[in-house]
């Protein structure tokens, strides 16, 4: 089995009166043995996502345990988005 490189686009549900911390999250999704680059990026009206790149092994159900573990960190976590994949 070999290993592929994921890079996610991650973005929070926006609470009524305040910005999610952003930067806690990307803390707890940077502490993921997987995961290999953390940034946060502008998205638009002030709004931001998360980029996540990951390298995980190949094989059945892999790819989505690992966005499940992401969703997990955290219950303002909405969406978790594949931008690419490649093999390593």
């Amino acid at each position: 089995m070999g290993q592929v490189v994921v890079k996610y686009k991650v973005t929070m549900d926006q609470p009524e009166d305040e910005m999610p911390d952003y930067e806690g999250i990307a803390g707890l999704i940077d502490n993921l043995p997987e995961v290999q680059m953390v940034e946060i990026k502008p998205l638009a009206f002030g709004m931001m996502f998360i980029e996540v790149q990951a390298v995980l092994g190949e094989g059945e159900g892999i790819v989505d345990g690992f966005e499940d573990k992401i969703r997990s960190l955290n219950p303002l976590v909405s969406q978790i988005e594949t931008l690419e994949m490649g093999r390593l």
